[in-house]
């Protein structure tokens, strides 16, 4: 593999060698900063399905306790009225 930059050219302009080093060095960190990107992502989204399906569970609760309570407000009325409390 030929690099770009010959030690002979670094020797004469070390700037251009330091800069073609540091272009290598954003462009890996570039890179595996996209790929830890991208592997949260996939973590977040198993956690959001995780989530949505807990609250699609809580809110089926949710309506059960609300018809039961319903229920059971109804019956105490109904109670009262009869005079039976």
């Amino acid at each position: 593999m030929k690099l770009p930059v010959t030690f002979e050219q670094f020797i004469k302009d070390p700037v251009k060698g330091l800069l073609f080093l540091v272009i290598l060095a954003l462009g890996y960190l570039y890179r595996d900063a996209t790929n830890q990107m991208d592997k949260a992502n996939i973590l977040c989204e198993k956690r959001l399905s995780r989530c949505e399906l807990e609250l699609k569970k809580m809110a089926a609760m949710l309506k059960t306790q609300d018809s039961v309570c319903s229920a059971l407000t109804t019956e105490i009325k109904l109670y009262k009225e009869f005079g039976k409390i």
